[in-house]
């Protein structure tokens, strides 16, 4: 597996993050490929590839650069900027973009549902014709279903919204937070084929009941409760063998600066990456 360091984790300024990975021995990140763009409109393209290799760092999977949850004329015209930005992150060699999913909406679920296909299906199209893929994550925490009516919070949401987008580069972001807050055992990752998922998460979760787990309040893995052994088992089982970022939230690390956040998030994932290889 591929560790790969996600900017959330360690804050810091673009150049800042990416010298705290490539410091921290990080082989790859997941980062906004805008910043990336905007130095080869002013610089070069190689000039964008240089922010990477003299790093020694891959970017190994991007932000979707569109907004599709808030209105049509916002999705439009970011959406028509979406080919440019995902043939340009072809070019820096990107092969993943991911974004997440509201897990309730105040609006009837219906028209919510059939917007989200609609705008995630034109998404993942032009994503596809760079050979792009694309991953959705469930968000599973009970305290942020704060609105009127429940949407997708749960592996098997996803996965039923992956079949109505239809597009073949479309899969899952699994991450083990939203795993554990939604109640996923390790047969449902063992259900799953290692194709479906394009990028994992990895962090732990504090010593509280699961229903009153918060989504910003996350710890480095091995620091917690969530059984990382029996998920990376299972996806080990699958065969899935690719990017496992990172991702933290909380402002204990950030406040250490970049630099020593990188290295600290680098020991917990290799110390629990090691133990499992041990088990």
């Amino acid at each position: 597996m591929i560790l790969t360091l996600n900017p959330v984790t360690t804050g810091g300024a673009f150049l800042e993050f990416l010298d705290a990975a490539s410091g921290a021995g990080f082989p790859a990140i997941e980062y906004d490929i805008r910043p990336f763009a905007e130095i080869a409109e002013k610089q070069s393209l190689e000039a964008a590839r240089e922010l990477l290799s003299s790093r020694n760092l891959v970017l190994g999977c991007i932000g979707l650069p569109v907004e599709f949850r808030r209105s049509e004329e916002e999705f439009e015209q970011e959406l028509a900027e979406l080919p440019r930005l995902a043939a340009f992150a072809r070019e820096l060699g990107v092969e993943r973009c991911c974004t997440w999913l509201m897990p309730t909406t105040d609006e009837p679920v219906a028209e919510y549902t059939c917007r989200t296909v609609v705008r995630l299906r034109k998404c993942a199209q032009i994503l596809g014709a760079q050979g792009i893929r694309f991953g959705l994550e469930w968000v599973g925490p009970k305290t942020l279903r704060t609105q009127k009516y429940d949407f997708i919070h749960d592996l098997r949401g996803a996965l039923d919204l992956i079949d109505a987008i239809g597009e073949p580069n479309v899969g899952l972001l699994f991450d083990s937070f939203h795993w554990f807050t939604s109640g996923g055992t390790a047969q449902d990752i063992l259900n799953l084929r290692s194709e479906q998922i394009v990028l994992v998460h990895m962090n732990d979760a504090p010593n509280e009941p699961v229903d009153e787990q918060l989504d910003q309040v996350r710890l480095l893995p091995g620091e917690g409760i969530i059984d990382l052994a029996a998920m990376f088992e299972s996806l080990g089982r699958i065969g899935y063998d690719s990017y496992v970022s990172v991702e933290t939230f909380g402002k204990e690390l950030p406040a250490l600066g970049a630099k020593e956040a990188a290295v600290r998030t680098k020991a917990a994932a290799d110390k629990t990456l090691h133990a499992l290889k041990n088990t």
